[in-house]
């Protein structure tokens, strides 16, 4: 298990999102959203900014050290509360190597990533 402090997402035009080891199964994954930031994003898809199916997808790195978007990736996503800034994961194990999207899944599944983690 990393015990490192949080890493800082490279994203500057979007959310600030964090991941650190929570424990031996579950990571914290912390995030930051300006007011500007909320009312951009609502204004791009039409949809009162309370309203967006926010999720978090955790995505399992260990074999692969990258994210490939060819339809092999393997991630859980999970439903998040908009007026949350943080979050605990589960279903992680030690020497998982992950990284975490912030992002918005519309109900056709479409997933629109906002930020980005770094790799723990």
């Amino acid at each position: 298990m990393e015990t490192n402090p949080a890493r800082s997402s490279t994203d500057i035009e979007g959310p600030s999102i964090r991941i650190a080891w929570k424990d031996e199964q579950s990571i914290l994954a912390m995030w930051e959203m300006t007011k500007e930031f909320e009312e951009e994003v609502a204004r791009k898809f039409a949809i009162p900014f309370a309203e967006l199916p926010f999720v978090l997808r955790l995505y399992d790195l260990t074999d692969r050290q990258e994210i490939r978007n060819d339809g092999s990736d393997l991630y859980t996503d999970f439903d998040i509360n908009h007026r949350s800034s943080e979050w605990v994961l589960y279903g992680v194990t030690q020497g998982m190597s992950c990284c975490v999207d912030l992002g918005i899944r519309m109900v056709n599944g479409r997933f629109y990533s906002l930020s980005r983690s770094q790799m723990i």
